[in-house]
């Protein structure tokens, strides 16, 4: 029950400040990870994925640095560490490969901005399909790994 609560907090924090993002490429900001699933600690980083569109930085580093001094600066000092991702919103809605780590976040992400709308909608389709297609999730230690339904076998979720 706390930890529902300490996600509680993180969401309408993340919300109010998020809602601060000056940059226009910025669409949609997602939470994933331990905080997402509620499993964080006292020390537990906040995992954000920016789904961008058109923000003209080709350099992956640079670009990256531009969205997590972007997102800094509306969060302020909400959270000691955060850890940001970021992906070409075209990419996120259509893959061409969906790696595990895409996989957990589409299973865990809680959206905290979305100027799309549509984010939300997609994530319900999205687990929707992983769980009609027999993919297990398991839990091991702190972390997680996926089970194919057939070994080997290729499964489709978009």
């Amino acid at each position: 029950m706390f930890k529902c609560m300490g996600l509680l907090r993180d969401l309408e924090l993340l919300k109010s400040r998020l809602e601060l993002v000056r940059e226009s490429c910025v669409k949609a900001v997602l939470l994933f990870g331990s905080r997402a699933r509620g499993e964080h600690g006292e020390r537990s980083d906040a995992d954000l994925l920016v789904l961008h569109e058109g923000c003209g930085i080709s350099d992956i580093v640079m670009r990256r640095r531009y969205l997590y001094n972007a997102l800094r600066e509306a969060l302020g000092e909400v959270f000691e560490d955060i850890t940001l991702i970021d992906m070409e919103l075209g990419d996120f809605l259509k893959p061409r490969e969906v790696s595990s780590l895409l996989l957990n976040i589409y299973w865990d992400a809680v959206v905290v901005y979305d100027k799309t709308g549509a984010i939300e909608d997609f994530l319900k389709r999205v687990r929707g399909r992983i769980m009609e297609s027999g993919l297990k999730r398991i839990r091991e230690g702190k972390g997680y790994y996926w089970e194919l339904p057939k070994p080997m076998e290729e499964v489709r979720i978009l």
